[in-house]
């Protein structure tokens, strides 16, 4: 018999005899919202990373490559297994209703808004608005910021492009 065919029977009876025994493996692919993970020498693919598959609303955490995961089947085969814990992520984006978050451990940056903006698009918006900013003075309006300004408003340009990401 086939090694891998006896490994995937063999597992699939100590899950069936255990429904709610977890497994333990390393994630060794991510494509979307499932992964493939190894698991004994046996490579798993199509391993869900939430607990349902499709739609908009979701919470999704993406386990970076290389780390351990527990896996939990909810029918005791090992077609139907979910990751319900993660060692290390690589991102996790959360989508309900009009609303999203996505936390990028890789790039290590932060996005969250809804569907008219988000805190990326903001905080751009403001340092532009600061550049060009001119107020009213008894002789007429005032020319844009002197350089120290314009030197100050860059760095806080900087500084939030270094932590947000545009979603």
């Amino acid at each position: 018999m086939d090694r891998k065919v006896e490994l995937k029977r063999r597992l699939r009876d100590l899950v069936n005899a255990q429904p709610n025994h977890p497994l333990h493996g390393t994630v060794t692919a991510v494509n979307g919202d499932t992964c493939s993970v190894l698991i004994g020498g046996l490579e798993l693919t199509d391993i869900r990373l939430k607990s349902t598959t499709g739609g908009d609303n979701r919470l999704l955490i993406t386990p970076k490559i290389g780390t351990d995961v527990t896996l939990l089947s909810s029918d005791g085969t090992i077609d139907n297994l979910t990751v319900i814990a993660v060692d290390r992520i690589a991102k996790l984006e959360l989508k309900e209703a009009d609303f999203r978050l996505e936390i990028d451990c890789e790039t290590k940056k932060l996005g969250f808004g809804n569907s008219e903006t988000n805190i990326y698009k903001l905080l751009d918006d403001l340092q532009q608005l600061l550049k060009q900013l001119k107020v009213y003075t008894p002789s007429g309006p005032s020319g844009t910021p002197l350089p120290d300004s314009i030197a100050r408003i860059e760095q806080f340009e900087s500084d939030f492009k270094k932590i947000l990401k545009p979603i």
